[in-house]
């Protein structure tokens, strides 16, 4: 306010008035929605942080938040019970059992939609690396391959090698979907340090979810300072209401997209905008798809695709029963098996018509931080002080007309990088000893030699997407019990090196 104040040439009195009015005017509005705490420290206050103060508070959507917040508590309560009762899935495919005519079928329809410029794929980025001891955003992580790429180039080399197999110079545009603040701005700044990869900047967008604010369980909107609201992301089912409310919907059709694949930016080994999962679902008609992996055991902790009420959905490892998470078919199959990898397929027209009545906002109990006695500082509790609302992508599967639901071999569908270095699960470690495996076994396939070993085997996006045309590197003998073995290239499909 001070710099347009200025701006206009207003005397100090007049912008004092002004102030006054607008703090008089925001102060009444929380007043009468009962959330009046959060000018507890108003008082003690320098200008500036008033001024800060009163436009978080100023985008603050009460009416909505106070919505949300009953309806959390009331499903944190309740809403399990009224869920319905889980059954299995009744119908799913797998890439796997499927024969070579089948799957080519499936390739060559994702194919043709990529040549079309139909597609497009959504990197889910908002996420911190604190698990991982990084300070910065994952996609910006280098879990340490030979060729000491991120997972953000690792993603980006993917989709030029898929515009590749589709003999198209179209670009496949690449949504990002971050978190406000530092997480949004060092994600950008990552992309341009970088040049975008090569990807063009006009070939990649960045959006970021929203937010709401942290709370007491009794709905009342909590401070971080004295002139700060403590607020979180609204969790990954966020991503509906961003690409609605950022203009990306219009973004899209814009550029002819019909069909997203949105994607978890955390999974290494992902087959982003894969032509076979994209295929499978846009022959299949459908408006919403989910390609799963089976679960390791049945005490893994990952969600997995059921149904309830006739509908499809995702179920929490949590929300199931013991018995359930250990029952098996009459091929020793977990029935309640097929793990959510946060891989999915939508239409565009699905992402335009979800809205907050389709979402189930949930309830998570956390530390929240505090303000200090002045209110200049926070203070960081030992045991939960307040409630974050969130709400999961998940969500709104039963809107679905035609879901399509594939399972595709986990070895090369899945390896997160979530823990820190060390850890023999979820961890950069895992992510390489993955793709090693993945790249020898797709060797062997073509009919390549590998002698095994303690090195790592890299193959570059460029040289193969899912192990086509490796029958070229058969003049390499390979022994990973002596060295690391990198094969790229320097274009999509171009002439093959090794270091």
């Amino acid at each position: 306010m001070k710099k347009w104040a200025k701006a206009i040439k207003l005397k100090p009195g007049m912008l004092n008035a002004l102030i006054d009015a607008q703090s008089s005017g925001v102060r009444s509005n929380f007043n009468q929605h009962g959330q009046g705490q959060v000018f507890d420290f108003f008082d003690k206050l320098n200008q500036d942080q008033k001024d800060q103060l009163l436009a978080e508070l100023s985008k603050l959507d009460l009416a909505r938040i106070q919505t949300l917040y009953k309806d959390a508590m009331e499903f944190d309560a309740h809403g399990q019970d009224q869920l319905g009762k889980l059954d299995p899935l009744d119908s799913y495919d797998s890439i796997e059992t499927s024969s070579p005519a089948v799957q080519q079928g499936w390739q060559s329809a994702g194919l043709e939609s990529i040549a079309a410029g139909e597609c497009a794929a959504l990197v889910l980025a908002g996420g911190a690396g604190t698990r991982l001891g990084f300070k910065y955003p994952k996609g910006m992580y280098d879990i340490q391959l030979p060729s000491r790429k991120s997972l953000y180039q690792l993603f980006v080399e993917r989709l030029k090698m898929v515009a590749h197999l589709a003999g198209t110079r179209r670009v496949v545009p690449l949504y990002v979907m971050t978190s406000e603040g530092e997480n949004h701005k060092q994600t950008v700044g990552f992309f341009r340090k970088n040049r975008f990869f090569g990807y063009g900047e006009e070939n990649v967008v960045f959006f970021s979810q929203g937010t709401l604010p942290c709370m007491t369980l009794e709905g009342k909107i909590m401070l971080e300072t004295g002139y700060h609201v403590g607020a979180a992301a609204d969790g990954n089912g966020g991503i509906y209401g961003a690409i609605q409310k950022t203009g990306q919907i219009e973004d899209m059709r814009k550029r002819g997209v019909k069909y997203i694949h949105c994607f978890s930016v955390d999974n290494a080994i992902g087959k982003v905008c894969d032509p076979m999962f994209m295929g499978y679902c846009i022959s299949r008609g459908s408006d919403v798809g989910n390609k799963v992996v089976w679960k390791a055991e049945p005490g893994e902790k990952v969600g997995v695709l059921g149904k309830r009420g006739g509908k499809n959905c995702v179920i929490e490892y949590s929300e199931m029963s013991k018995k359930d998470c250990e029952l098996k078919d009459s091929k020793g199959k977990l029935v309640y098996g097929a793990g959510n990898i946060c891989n999915h397929f939508y239409t565009v027209d699905f992402l335009s018509k979800v809205t907050d009545k389709d979402l189930i906002f949930h309830v998570a109990r956390k530390k929240i931080k505090t303000p200090s006695a002045d209110g200049q500082s926070s203070m960081t509790p030992t045991e939960n002080t307040g409630i974050k609302l969130e709400c999961f992508i998940f969500d709104p599967f039963h809107l679905a007309t035609n879901m399509a639901i594939l399972e595709g071999p986990r070895d090369e569908e899945f390896t997160p990088v979530k823990n820190a270095p060390g850890n023999l699960k979820d961890s950069p470690d895992s992510a390489r000893a993955a793709l090693t495996a993945q790249n020898v076994k797709w060797l062997r396939q073509a009919g390549i030699k590998v002698k095994p070993g303690k090195f790592q085997l890299e193959i570059s996006s460029y040289v193969t997407y899912r192990g086509e045309g490796l029958q070229k590197l058969k003049s390499f003998k390979i022994d990973l019990s002596k060295k690391n073995y990198h094969f790229y290239s320097d274009t999509p499909g171009g002439k093959v090196l090794c270091k």
